[in-house]
């Protein structure tokens, strides 16, 4: 039974991980998108062209803001719940006898 709570931690651990980093590398790419040079100047015609790009890849960083901010809330339950298999893992031992099956009968 410890094997099989070690097993779930350990994908557990590998998941939030990953998640960490995933959420890191979208924030740092949306952030790099919006700062970065649109090419877009204001020749004759062009301002409403330019104002309008900007808005997009600002309106685009606050949804990956709000999406990364989301996941690192997820991040922080899944380590509430890796924080919570050492309690699992002493109430499962205490008085606990693997080969006992309860008579249900």
């Amino acid at each position: 039974m410890a094997d099989n709570v070690e097993i779930d931690r350990a994908a557990l651990e590998q998941a939030k991980m990953l998640l960490d980093g995933s959420m890191g590398s979208y924030r740092a790419y949306a952030e790099d998108t919006w700062r970065r040079d649109t090419g877009v100047e204001n020749p004759c015609g062009r301002t409403h062209l330019r104002v309008a790009l900007e808005n997009a890849l600002g309106a685009a960083l606050m949804r990956a803001r709000a999406e990364t901010d989301a996941g690192l809330d997820l991040s922080s339950q899944v380590q509430s719940i890796i924080d919570s298999f050492e309690a699992l893992d002493v109430s499962l031992g205490s008085g606990w006898d693997g080969d006992y099956v309860a008579d249900l009968s």
